[in-house]
């Protein structure tokens, strides 16, 4: 009997809306022929370092009203890309890509991702997990947090001081050349990463989970727009490593046990304009920085989904920043830990932890198109991504509404399942595809329905929430699935 094994391939901020004949034909092939879930959603917030850990877990951020009881139901901790905790005493938030940071992290925590990940839980089953990444630092350590303890192998494209051991950068730099410089379109990485998986990592028998993790298109749309000419030709070169990776699949992959699950981490919105929120709340007469320091009671991780923790966690402070923030135009979804004054609780979200900061907060969303006529848009906190430019994180109907396709003899053919999914639920289907016991930790669940002889679709509702004070409302839509503690998020809004 042949070995199963699992190639699962991100493209990051891939939106659906791109996925078709004329711009990823290859991509949209597959989709077609096998298992597509349209309905798939990202966790929150919806920033990639969050998505990773939600994939190497199966769990949300934080935890949810209904499991609050339940092992592991506070999520894998990681809160965000970069999150403040006061507990680091850090002199501003935790960057996840900052390495330093994160070992004494560490430290202090024991552990970084609270629950279990990938690598450690195929380990204990003796099977072999392996990567390549051209993510940033942070997105190719939370891939494999243990790569060198559990010898995988995990390449980045950022040095062997990132990478593990066994997966020998310098022999690979030795054997292909150098990675090349990165670049808007980035192609000539997603190219390189390609080659290796084709012509290095997959020549390895011994593997059972392979990831390759492009950091495309979600660079391109960052900095040169959804739906750019730059945007477009990252799509292009993604669409023909896809090609080349199925023309190996069909060649010999699918006989040699290989399935292949094929993703998004997020989507994106365009921003429309620049809102500094400290500003704002010093504007206000509130004392807010990054960080709780001397006469600093407020701080900020500024962002378009951007997260405020005050002193003490005092209520009243905390009433009074939320009261400012439902008065401005710019705000959008708001949410605290107890769902008070007209926010919702970050439960309802699964985004509830001893980590999570008092305020979670959105900037307003609208689905006004960009110029070159892609819907979603937001006010932002990111000097960093220019007017126009691609964003994520938040919670708007477009931006988490992630690409999710599965394929291979183990799978049916030519189904489309609406029912929500989402990546908390790709640990627990590789593990059922492997016939090994899920986690108690994994949140999402396995879907058994894509599977040939596998069980009906569960059924599913949809729940919408809303919240108000004063002039502020907002809504929020949330499944809940049959099986399944968690709600998966199907987007909100401001409404007033």
């Amino acid at each position: 009997m042949k070995k199963t094994k699992f190639l699962f391939c991100l493209f990051d901020g891939l939106r659906r809306d791109f996925v078709k004949s004329n711009i990823m034909p290859n991509l949209n092939e597959f989709r077609n022929e096998w298992v597509d879930y349209p309905n798939s959603s990202s966790t929150f917030p919806s920033e990639t370092r969050v998505q990773v850990s939600s994939f190497v877990t199966g769990a949300y951020c934080g935890g949810s009203i209904s499991d609050a009881s339940k092992e592991g139901s506070f999520g894998h901790g990681i809160m965000a890309n970069s999150f403040y905790d006061p507990i680091l005493g850090f002199d501003g938030p935790l960057d996840t890509s900052d390495m330093a940071k994160m070992e004494e992290a560490k430290r202090i925590y024991g552990s970084l991702q609270k629950t279990p990940s990938l690598g450690e839980l195929l380990a204990k089953e003796n099977k072999n997990y392996s990567v390549i990444t051209t993510g940033k630092i942070g997105n190719a350590r939370l891939l494999n947090l243990n790569a060198d303890d559990l010898q995988q192998r995990l390449f980045s494209i950022w040095g062997a001081d990132i990478s593990s051991e066994l997966a020998d950068y310098d022999g690979i730099i030795e054997k292909f050349g150098k990675v090349p410089k990165q670049s808007f379109p980035n192609n000539k990485v997603s190219q390189y990463a390609t080659q290796i998986l084709l012509d290095h990592f997959l020549l390895d028998r011994s593997v059972d989970v392979q990831v390759i993790w492009y950091n495309e298109p979600d660079l391109s749309f960052h900095y040169e727009g959804i739906g750019s000419k730059a945007s477009l030709s990252s799509l292009e070169c993604l669409d023909q490593c896809f090609g080349k990776i199925m023309k190996w699949w069909n060649a010999e992959g699918r006989s040699d046990g290989w399935n292949v699950i094929v993703c998004s981490d997020h989507a994106q919105i365009s921003k429309q304009k620049q809102v500094s929120v400290i500003d704002e709340l010093k504007c206000a007469g509130f004392k807010a920085g990054v960080s709780i320091i001397d006469d600093i009671d407020v701080a900020v991780k500024a962002s378009y989904s951007g997260q405020i923790t005050v002193r003490d966690r005092d209520p009243k402070l905390v009433k009074k920043i939320i009261e400012f923030l439902h008065a401005q135009d710019w705000c959008g979804l708001t949410f605290t830990r107890d769902g008070s004054h007209g926010t919702f609780s970050m439960a309802e979200i699964n985004a509830l932890s001893e980590r999570s900061p008092d305020i979670n907060y959105m900037l307003r969303t609208t689905e006004k198109v960009n110029q070159y006529g892609y819907a979603g848009s937001c006010f932002a906190d990111n000097p960093d991504i220019p007017n126009g430019g691609g964003i994520h994180g938040g919670l708007s109907r477009i931006e988490i509404n992630n690409f999710m396709t599965l394929g291979g003899d183990q799978m049916n053919r030519q189904k489309i399942f609406d029912i929500p999914t989402g990546i908390v639920d790709i640990l627990p289907t590789i593990f059922h595809g492997l016939g090994i016991k899920i986690p108690k930790t994994a949140m999402g669940r396995p879907l058994k329905e894509a599977f040939l002889n596998g069980e009906f679709e569960p059924t599913w509702s949809e729940t919408n929430l809303m919240a108000s004070s004063g002039h502020y409302s907002q809504e929020m839509c949330i499944a809940n699935v049959e099986g399944v503690e968690a709600p998966y998020l199907r987007g909100g809004r401001r409404v007033s």
